[in-house]
C-alpha cells in the first residue's frame, strides 16, 4: 500500500513571547511569562516577575545560563549548535528565532502542505510545563494558550491542525474544568506531562476525577515528558549536569516510571477505557519493559499493588499507542518485530518541528476508549533527512 500523505502526530509549535503578558487578566500580568530581546539583543525570560538570569541556581543546581540558552533547542532543526550553545549571548539562536511556521498557523499549513504531512497534531513548547506554574496563576496560562492555539494558529485549517490542550495539573479541580471547556471548543487531545505534580503521582486518587472527565468528554490523554529539573524525575532526582544528559535520559525514564507508576496504582484498571498516548520517549524499551512490569506484577502484585489487575501489555493493546521516530532505526525495528500493527511503509525526509512525522493518527470518532496498535515516525530536529518504514497510527475502538 503506498502513502502520499504523512501525519506529524506530536508536532510542536512555538508560542509568542508576548503571549501572556497581552492576553492574562490585568491583575495576572504582573506576573506572566514572557521572553524576550532587549535592546541590546540579550535574551530573557520573566515568570512570576523575576527574570531568571538574576537567580543564582535554577531548579536542581541548573544554571540559568543553560536555561536560557537550552530553550533554543526547541526550534534549532538545521541550526548548528554552536550558534545555540553560543557565548555571545547576541549571537545566540533562541526560541525567537524559530522559523515563521512554528508560530503562524496559515505558515505552519502551508509548510506541512508542501511536505504531503495531511495533518499534524499539534503540542506546545514552553506550555509543557505550564500546568505545574503555581495555582493562582496556571488555569489562566492554560486557558490562554489553550485559546491562542485552538482560534488563531489552528483556525482555517479545515481540521488538518489538530491542537492539544495544556492543562493546569497543580489543581486538578481547575484541570477538569479546562478539560471540559477545551472539549466543548472542539479539543480532541489533552496532555499532562510525566512528572509528578509538586510531588504528587498520577496514581494518586486525587487525580481520578481528572481521568473520569476525559473519558466523559471523548478526548484522548496524551502523556508528553519534559525532563527538566523544576519537577521530581529523572532530572532532579539524578541531579543531571545539563540539557545533553536530560534529552537522552529523561524522555524514555520520566515515560517508564509515569507509566509505573499509573499501572501500579490501578489507574488503567479504573479507567480501561481512557485513550492513552505515549509521547516522545521512544519505543525500544516498552515490549521488554513491559514484560518485566508483568513478571513483577505477578510476583509481588497480590501484596505491593493489590489495584493492578491487567497486565501491562493487555494495558497498551486495549487503550494505547506509541510514537516511534524516524530517526532511531533500531526503535522502528523493535516496533515492527515486537508490537502488533498493520504495517504500512513509507518515506520520510522532512525537517519537522520536532518530531514524529508518521502515519496519520485517527483521532476518536466518537470518543470511548481508542488504543492504537500502531507506532509512527519521521522528524528531523536539526533537518536531517531520514527514509523510514513507519506503522499506521490507527485506533482500535
Amino acid at each position: 500500500m503506498a502513502i502520499t500523505e504523512l501525519a506529524d502526530a506530536d508536532g510542536h509549535i512555538i508560542e509568542p513571547g508576548d503571549l501572556w503578558v497581552e492576553r492574562l487578566p490585568e491583575d495576572l500580568r504582573e506576573m506572566a511569562p514572557r521572553f524576550y530581546r532587549d535592546a541590546e539583543g540579550r535574551f530573557h525570560q520573566r515568570i512570576y516577575g523575576i527574570d531568571i538570569e538574576n537567580l543564582d541556581v535554577m531548579y536542581g543546581g541548573m544554571r540559568p545560563s543553560d536555561m536560557l540558552q537550552s530553550m533554543g533547542l526547541a526550534c534549532a532543526m538545521g541550526m548548528p549548535l554552536e550558534r545555540v550553545f553560543a557565548t555571545e549571548e547576541r549571537e545566540r539562536f533562541t526560541i525567537l528565532d524559530a522559523p515563521s511556521w512554528a508560530m503562524d498557523g496559515r505558515e505552519r499549513l502551508a509548510f506541512n502542505t508542501t511536505n504531503k504531512v495531511g495533518r499534524a497534531v499539534l503540542f506546545p513548547t514552553f506550555m509543557l510545563s505550564g500546568g505545574t506554574f503555581l495555582p493562582h496563576i496556571a488555569p489562566a496560562v492554560c486557558q490562554v494558550y489553550n485559546d491562542w492555539i485552538l482560534d488563531d494558529y489552528c483556525a482555517g485549517s479545515g481540521g488538518r491542525l489538530i491542537p492539544a490542550a495544556s492543562l493546569p495539573t497543580i489543581d486538578v479541580d481547575a484541570a477538569v474544568a479546562e478539560v471540559r471547556r477545551a472539549a466543548a471548543r472542539g479539543f480532541q487531545v489533552v496532555f499532562v506531562r510525566t512528572n509528578p505534580v509538586h510531588g504528587r503521582k498520577y496514581s494518586d486518587s486525587s487525580f481520578d476525577p481528572l481521568w473520569q472527565a476525559v473519558i466523559d468528554t471523548g478526548v484522548k490523554l496524551g502523556l508528553h515528558p519534559l525532563p527538566m529539573w523544576d519537577q521530581d524525575g529523572t532530572s532532579k532526582g539524578y541531579r543531571l549536569p545539563d540539557i545533553m544528559a536530560a534529552s537522552c535520559l529523561g524522555f524514555p525514564m520520566d515515560m517508564i516510571h509515569t507509566l509505573y507508576d499509573m499501572m501500579w496504582g490501578g489507574v488503567f484498571d479504573r479507567f480501561p477505557t481512557m485513550p492513552t498516548m505515549i509521547l516522545e520517549a521512544g519505543v525500544g524499551w516498552l515490549p521488554s519493559m513491559f514484560e518485566r512490569f508483568e513478571e513483577h506484577r505477578e510476583m509481588f502484585g497480590r501484596i505491593k499493588a493489590p489495584q493492578w489487575k491487567t497486565p501491562a501489555m493487555e494495558i497498551f493493546l486495549r487503550q494505547m499507542m506509541v510514537t516511534v521516530e524516524a530517526c532511531e532505526e533500531t526503535d522502528l525495528r523493535i516496533a515492527l518485530d515486537f508490537l502488533p500493527a498493520e504495517p504500512c511503509g513509507a518515506g520520510v525526509g522532512l525537517a519537522a518541528l520536532r518530531r514524529d512525522t508518521r502515519p496519520a493518527p485517527r483521532l476518536p470518532e466518537g470518543g470511548g476508549g481508542g488504543r492504537s496498535r500502531r507506532g509512527g515516525c519521521g522528524d528531523a530536529r536539526h533537518g536531517h533527512a531520514r527514509e523510514v518504514v513507519p506503522k499506521p497510527l490507527s485506533s482500535a475502538r
